[in-house]
């Protein structure tokens, strides 16, 4: 057995509830704040994701973390560089994280094209045209910029994900929301293994930039708190 998968078991082996750290505690304003964002947005995000037929508290749940490092002023300016020159040369030249959910160019694009490949386009009767021309890029960026719309490509990124690894329909609630905030965090294509070796990874930050004094933590551990205080 290679140490990669045998990490990857004894991880899996440990509850997800014997990884929590109290991070509501810890980053205390940051999470208040970001909670109070997410209790007065629930109800238009709920409408979007019932009528795509995925948990609003699983997908509430996986965007959570990125409430706590939203800046208005970052995203400004990532969405005025974004509209110079991704909309011109494509997410080589420009891939920010713009929105309350914070979706790069390059993650939307892949949720796309997946979902232009899945039968599920033609139950929701829902198509997009993932030519790449300046034209598309644009029409992309406006979709990205509206809430509503990043509520979309939630639900999609979700239903996308549970159709390719349909193991996780058995799992327990706590490990299901915390694989699949990893995917989100970290990789849309991670297999199965990839993201249960990687969901207890101590990587995100709310730092503009980190230094030596910045805290790390599990996106994943964020996102399971978050669904365990709402669910409880």
């Amino acid at each position: 057995m290679s140490i990669r998968i045998l990490i990857a078991t004894l991880l899996i082996a440990i509850p997800i509830g014997l990884w929590g750290q109290e991070y509501a505690t810890q980053l205390g304003s940051d999470w208040s704040r970001a909670a109070e964002h997410v209790e007065q947005r629930r109800a238009a995000w709920d409408e979007v994701f019932r009528s795509l037929h995925v948990e609003s508290a699983v997908c509430e749940a996986i965007i959570f973390p990125e409430q706590l490092r939203f800046s208005r002023w970052q995203n400004s300016l990532e969405q005025a560089a974004l509209h110079g020159l991704y909309a011109s040369g494509g997410k080589e030249r420009a891939d920010f994280s713009i929105g309350r959910f914070q979706m790069k160019p390059s993650f939307v694009e892949q949720i796309e094209s997946a979902w232009m490949k899945s039968p599920l386009r033609h139950k929701y009767r829902l198509y997009f045209d993932t030519k790449q021309s300046r034209e598309q890029r644009k029409r992309r960026l406006e979709r990205m910029e509206e809430e509503r719309w990043q509520c979309v490509y939630l639900a999609l990124f979700v239903k996308l994900v549970e159709e390719r690894l349909p193991e996780l329909s058995s799992m327990p609630d706590d490990e299901r929301v915390s694989l699949l905030a990893t995917a989100y965090n970290m990789s849309f294509t991670a297999s199965l293994g990839e993201l249960q070796l990687q969901q207890h990874r101590k990587t995100f930050h709310l730092d503009l930039l980190p230094s030596k004094s910045t805290h790390y933590y599990p996106y994943s551990g964020i996102a399971v708190e978050w669904y365990k205080q709402k669910k409880d």
